[in-house]
């Protein structure tokens, strides 16, 4: 029975941190990488200079878009951060609080915060020191959480 609770454990967290994930998707998705509707057709042979003219316009243009995106998708990245981190340490504060009257559901929400604290760390185009901030919060929860969930850590 006892791995068949771990296993329900594991599963609740696991879903907690896939419904973050999936909200932030459908709640606040990221910005569409920039395509053209269709190929440019090249209007001047291959070897001229206007090919070369124009295959340097529409490059241009294209690392213009490029470059646009990515900035929005790194300002995606960081709201993302500010949204996400805090529902984990919710869930593993949560989950400390409530552990002792639902040990199996406190436990879920634990491991569901910290994995999701994890996922708000992890986002592609972060900000190293948002990026570090994340760690040090996920951290400073773990050893909160850990202090309060085994007492035998408060002993000397």
């Amino acid at each position: 029975m006892s791995f068949l609770k771990g296993i329900y454990v594991v599963a609740i967290a696991v879903l907690l941190i896939v419904l973050v994930m999936v909200g932030i998707e459908a709640f606040y998705p990221p910005p569409s990488y920039p395509e053209y509707s269709e190929w440019p057709v090249n209007p001047h042979p291959y070897d001229s200079p206007e090919y070369e003219e124009w295959y340097r316009e529409w490059r241009e243009e294209w690392q213009r878009m490029d470059e646009a995106y990515r900035q929005e998708l790194a300002v995606h990245h960081r709201n993302a951060f500010f949204a996400v981190l805090p529902v984990g340490v919710l869930f593993a504060v949560g989950g400390t609080l409530v552990r002792r009257r639902l040990d199996l559901f406190g436990a879920s929400l634990i491991l569901g915060g910290i994995g999701t604290m994890i996922y708000a760390t992890v986002l592609s185009d972060l900000d190293s020191r948002l990026r570090f901030v994340g760690v040090a919060v996920a951290l400073a929860v773990l050893v909160f959480v850990g202090y309060k969930v085994f007492p035998a850590l408060r002993r000397h």
